[in-house]
């Protein structure tokens, strides 16, 4: 009698679960499964690269890169084929005593830099604090669209609640008076 409540709950469930014949339900994925979580290993790659990308920014100064490398202690910054550079990075760990544990991490991250900018020019710094920095100067035509220029400011006379027809229709309306 007493596995009677569950009993009845689990047939609660099993009627809202939508019906299938036996078919789909053998080919059929879960819900969960197509909502939540990656279907292969591209998808993994694709999630990964959208929610740990180091932001890259494009200033006055070039094209700059931050990573947080603290946990690493081996790295390595490469130019391959004149626009992709390739981070690496490495830890290994063994510890001593009575378990003697070993443990490794290794990344590595490959970073395409815009078009224009010359491979040649990469410098690298690591800070203190584990923020390693890669920049490349900006080329002659990024550094001519990022000129600054002053731009007057011309005082019209006009409220700003008014749109621009409605100050042209008062204009007229005054001159024909």
């Amino acid at each position: 009698m007493r596995s009677l409540p569950m009993f009845l709950r689990m047939a609660e469930e099993m009627s809202r679960m939508p019906r299938l014949s036996p078919f789909q339900a053998f080919f059929h994925e879960p819900p969960v499964w197509s909502v939540a979580l990656p279907r292969n290993w591209q998808q993994i790659a694709r999630w990964q690269e959208r929610e740990f990308a180091p932001p890259a920014t494009v200033t006055k100064e070039g094209y700059r890169l931050t990573l947080d490398v603290k946990d690493y202690n081996e790295l390595k910054v490469k130019v391959l084929d004149e626009s992709i550079v390739l981070v690496e990075g490495k830890a290994e760990q063994q510890e001593e005593g009575d378990a003697g544990g070993y443990s490794s991490r290794h990344f590595m991250r490959r970073f395409v830099l815009p078009q224009g900018y010359e491979a040649d020019k990469v410098t690298s710094s690591l800070s203190s604090d584990g923020v390693l920095t890669i920049s490349v100067p900006n080329p002659p035509a990024v550094q001519e669209a990022l000129k600054e220029r002053v731009v007057p400011i011309e005082q019209t006379g006009a409220p700003a609640g008014k749109a621009a027809g409605q100050v042209a229709e008062e204009s007229t309306e005054t001159s024909k008076q």
